[in-house]
């Protein structure tokens, strides 16, 4: 009875030695390596300078998909012991605190429909709003395209591992960010995707990509020279650059933008820009959410990331309210129909989310006023600071020119005289007053009608 006992004791012994030898000897299946090695990329991509929220979703799906597939399981591979259960759950923890940090730093970019998808192509939109979409750019790596300006890009559908079936799936995926026109030669978009004159210089902005655009030419393609205003700051939320080009762009209008109050709780809006870095999209159909605080507003845009910097436009008025600049998440992974896992865009009730977060144009500074009737009225009558010119009157007169037209005005006496005209036709007058300086009415009458020759 003894001896069996003890063979039975040496017997559990072995077994219990065999099983512990495996266990410490088993080796990573594939799909664990796979899966490990997942949430090491996605944490590279995560850990850059430019993080934003898709990053950072990547590797939250990446720890997700680890630990219900993994967890507990240690294992050996290329001669060490993986145990990195604890290790992914104490990252995952840390997740929402650093989204809350990256939203702080304006990094967390736009995204999301809300309702019914109401991106359409440029080709698409109303005769007003495809002059809109002349003034918007999108930021572009010059690595992008080949010596002949062909894009080199991937499809939407290839750079963003979505689902068949996507809206734009084929087009290419070009753009960093979008910006807009303020003047022929500055931009305005968002503080985080001009952070420094690195940004500056090694991106360039590009008109009329737009409609399945699959290359640009030279001379839509413009550089950064100068940033002439910028804040990002994780205080206030502010995020806006104000950035000028290397050349005038003359061939088109530039938006107006709100410059004091605040526009109203439910206005219509028109988002254009660059969602997913794709061919310029011009979206309606959305309206201010919230409005409360000082630096930015809430609205339900459709917006991706790549719309970053697109201008929030007053559907009413036709001017820019703000600058698009973060936003709710983009998109969900789902099993496809072909068993593999895939995105397809979020989708979120007209009302629902986080909505859309937009930096108000009346906190960004560096924006030229080109045709403010006070200081056009003293440089003419009174500091005489404009130059000098004299086409279509025997008598020289000062001139302040802006996209092809000329304002000119002269002095004598009481009486004032202001006229404008296009630059190819000095002869033929737009408009005139001349009559008391007091009347300002009057003067102020033609400097407007100036104006709307250059604004949109």
């Amino acid at each position: 009875m003894e001896k069996d006992m003890k063979r039975k004791l040496i017997g559990l012994c072995f077994l219990a030695l065999l099983f512990s030898c495996n266990e410490e000897d088993k080796k990573c299946e594939d799909n664990f390596v796979v899966s490990y090695q997942r949430m090491g990329d996605a944490f590279e991509k995560v850990y850059g300078p430019r993080t934003g929220s898709f990053e950072l979703k990547n590797l939250g799906e990446a720890i997700d998909l680890f630990l219900s597939e993994h967890e507990g399981v240690e294992c050996k591979y290329e001669n060490q012991t993986l145990k990195p259960t604890n290790e992914a759950k104490a990252m995952r923890a840390m997740l929402p605190a650093l989204r809350q940090e990256l939203a702080a730093k304006g990094r967390i970019i736009p995204k999301v429909i809300y309702g019914e998808d109401n991106r359409i192509q440029v080709s698409q939109a109303s005769s007003q709003q495809q002059e809109w979409a002349k003034a918007t750019l999108a930021q572009i790596s010059p690595g992008e395209w080949d010596d002949q300006y062909r894009f080199t890009s991937k499809t939407y559908g290839e750079s963003y591992r979505l689902c068949s079936g996507e809206r734009f799936y084929n087009e290419l995926s070009v753009a960093n960010c979008s910006g807009f026109l303020v003047a022929p030669d500055v931009v305005v978009t968002a503080g985080h995707c001009v952070q420094n004159m690195a940004d500056c210089n090694n991106y360039k902005w590009v008109i009329d990509f737009k409609d399945g655009a699959l290359g640009t030419s030279a001379e839509k393609v413009f550089s950064c020279t100068e940033i002439i205003d910028r804040k990002l700051d994780s205080d206030t939320m502010a995020d806006y650059a104000v950035i000028r080009l290397d050349r005038q762009i003359t061939d088109r209008k530039f938006f107006r933008t709100r410059t004091s109050g605040n526009v109203a709780v439910n206005t219509p809006l028109v988002l254009i820009g660059h969602p997913s870095g794709l061919p310029a999209k011009v979206a309606g159909g959305a309206v201010v959410r919230t409005n409360s605080n000082d630096i930015f507003f809430s609205a339900n845009t459709d917006s991706f990331g790549g719309n970053s910097g697109s201008a929030v436009i007053n559907a009413q008025t036709g001017r820019v309210e703000g600058i698009l600049v973060r936003g709710d998440q983009d998109y969900d992974i789902i099993d496809g129909p072909d068993g593999e896992r895939c995105r397809v865009e979020r989708v979120c009730p007209i009302d629902g989310c986080e909505g859309e977060d937009v930096t108000k144009m009346t906190v960004v500074t560096g924006v030229p006023l080109l045709v403010d009737a006070q200081a056009i009225k003293k440089g003419f009558y009174e500091d005489k600071n404009f130059p000098v010119a004299s086409e279509g009157l025997p008598l020289n007169f000062y001139t302040y020119s802006y996209g092809g037209y000329s304002l000119g005005g002269l002095k004598f006496l009481d009486r004032c005289g202001i006229h404008f005209y296009n630059d190819q036709s000095p002869e033929v007058w737009e408009d005139f007053f001349a009559g008391s300086c007091k009347d300002n009415q009057s003067l102020d009458q033609v400097i407007d009608t100036f104006g709307n020759l250059l604004y949109l």
